[in-house]
């Protein structure tokens, strides 16, 4: 498990951009950001279909993909994240696939890992118990307590009675391991700039980069 890299930044990033993220809604701006910026390395987890590659896709392209998009191996992305304190942190985000064919590679993706997200569908029961056998892959590469660990329930937008993972289950099972936690609807956008907002705060805070 590697730091976050620093580097210098004075430059407008016009490929990717940067994300200045407001409560509730996904805002995707092409900003310059100058001053300093850090670098670190993410990775998605997850059953397959429970929406990996929509929260990343609703995250950095602002948008919601109808059928569902198999990743094979992963899909790599880097956003750019305004911080608080007018920073920047700069995501090395690997959208893994769960299907069972890929998972041999997924050893290739943790090495210097900071941070990972673990996600699964509020709908699908199975799903959510899986995080065990995700954080037990990803245990064997980074201690958990070495790395920033969030915990994503997707679908949010479904009718109530198609749940099967109650919130206060999933709170307490992050609670236990160490994990931030909320739930989000990738499809409406609820909650998605959130996760990574707060996610490159306690990235920023964890690997002491200087501000």
């Amino acid at each position: 498990m590697g730091n976050c890299l620093g580097e210098a930044q004075n430059t407008t990033d016009s490929s990717r951009g940067s994300f200045h993220l407001r409560s509730g809604s996904v805002n995707v701006k092409k900003a310059s950001i100058s001053g300093s910026s850090t670098e670190c390395k993410v990775i998605v987890l997850g059953d397959s279909a429970v929406g990996k590659t929509s929260i990343a896709m609703r995250f950095t392209e602002n948008r919601f993909p109808e059928n569902h998009v198999v990743t094979l191996g992963a899909k790599f992305e880097q956003p750019r994240i305004s911080l608080k304190n007018g920073g920047a942190l700069k995501i090395n985000l690997w959208d893994t696939s769960g299907e069972e064919k890929f998972r041999t590679l997924l050893p290739i993706y943790f090495r210097n890992i900071n941070g990972a997200l673990l996600i699964y569908d509020i709908k699908d029961r199975k799903t959510f118990d899986n995080i065990e056998y995700w954080l037990s892959v990803l245990d064997g590469y980074a201690k958990k307590e070495s790395i920033v660990l969030y915990l994503v329930g997707n679908k949010k937008d479904i009718q109530a009675v198609d749940r099967e993972v109650p919130t206060e289950v999933a709170e307490k099972f992050a609670e236990a391991n160490g994990m931030l936690f909320t739930e989000v609807s990738a499809k409406t956008g609820e909650g998605v700039a959130e996760i990574f907002s707060l996610l490159a705060e306690k990235l920023v805070k964890k690997f002491n980069y200087p501000t």
